[in-house]
């Protein structure tokens, strides 16, 4: 690649079905991490919300897709799943810190989709809340349990 292509890289982009207009981002070395950017109405927030979505120039899978209708059909699970950690993590700043309604406290912003090859489906999903708007909790899921939380900020 010549300086000049680096520096005019021309964006790919995808229109789908189902995600809309999709970015690409292409990694030339690993192929593997190639993934897309995209952002889509997100049915448990009723918001948009920000995708990256692990694949290869052709699009996403309709294992892709198809899990990510299985998130938003499971997100009270999904949400249960993750209250135990927010509340042990939070906690360790704030005594007695727990939460009242999940919906309201805690707004999806973003969504990473692996290839789904492979079971369990390891994914993650971020949230900004109102009790910090400065830090975002980032939660590693397997399937529709999480396995850890990352805060960061």
């Amino acid at each position: 690649m010549g300086l000049l292509d680096f520096i005019f890289k021309k964006t790919i982009k995808l229109e789908n079905e189902f995600f809309g207009t999709m970015l690409f981002q292409a990694d030339k070395k690993d192929s593997l991490k190639s993934y897309f950017e995209c952002k889509r109405h997100f049915k448990p927030s009723d918001q948009k919300i920000e995708i990256g979505i692990d694949g290869e120039i052709t699009g996403p899978t309709q294992k892709q897709i198809d899990f990510f209708k299985s998130i938003e059909d499971n997100y009270l699970t999904i949400t249960k799943s993750i209250t135990p950690l927010i509340e042990d993590e939070f906690g360790n700043w704030k005594d007695g810190f727990k939460i009242i309604d999940f919906h309201k406290e805690f707004e999806p912003v973003y969504l990473r989709l692996q290839r789904c090859i492979s079971k369990p489906i390891i994914w993650e999903i971020a949230f900004e809340s109102e009790h910090d708007r400065n830090h975002t909790f980032t939660f590693i899921m397997w399937d529709f349990e999480a396995k850890e939380i990352l805060i960061d900020g």
